[in-house]
């Protein structure tokens, strides 16, 4: 009985870990780095003609026009999606999963949604699973925005090189490019579409 009574007591003191960035510290911490790094590449290669701010609760977001090459995007990543698919989705159900993007750019022009999505692994874990949900999110997006082509794309470190996702990634044609490459800036860009 007093050995049920410890394992009660410590199961009493860990912590749960919910909501946004739930993954572990680790996941979460190298996650983060990844989409900064993606973030920095767009904000410095794709320049900002407008941009709206919103306040949701105590978070700040932004939805911005950007411009490259003479087409113009809207930047909407992460919360500001939400805030853009209210006047341009059809209502349907969104997956967990495929709610706020890490990174998006609109072509209005073409009707392109690119979603980027930035996955980083340093060892044994769950993210990696995450790459095989990749066309349930894709097919939930062309559902609630049936008119527009849907560019969903992978943002991977070195750790995912050589996994059978991987394959399936290929076999799917959703497009992937890795960190580490040494024309990972040049790669990035060119995912845009």
């Amino acid at each position: 009985m007093e050995n049920i009574d410890i394992l009660a007591k410590r199961l009493s003191q860990v912590r749960i870990n919910k909501g946004t960035s739930a993954g572990g510290t680790n996941t979460t911490k190298n996650g983060n780095i990844l989409e900064e790094k993606v973030r920095n590449i767009i904000k410095n290669n794709f320049f900002r003609q407008e941009c709206e701010t919103y306040k949701k609760t105590k978070h700040k977001y932004q939805i911005e026009k950007v411009k490259r090459n003479d087409k113009i995007y809207i930047r909407a990543p992460e919360n500001a999606f939400s805030r853009w698919e209210k006047t341009n989705g059809n209502g349907f159900r969104k997956l967990g999963g495929a709610k706020n993007p890490d990174e998006l750019l609109i072509n209005e022009e073409s009707k392109t949604i690119n979603w980027l999505e930035c996955k980083s692994q340093k060892g044994s874990g769950s993210v990696i699973e995450k790459l095989q949900s990749g066309t349930k999110k894709i097919r939930n997006l062309k559902r609630r925005f049936p008119d527009w082509n849907i560019n969903y794309c992978y943002i991977l470190d070195n750790y995912f090189k050589g996994e059978p996702e991987i394959d399936e990634l290929d076999e799917d044609g959703i497009s992937y490019i890795w960190e580490n490459d040494s024309e990972f800036q040049k790669n990035l860009i060119n995912l845009i579409k």
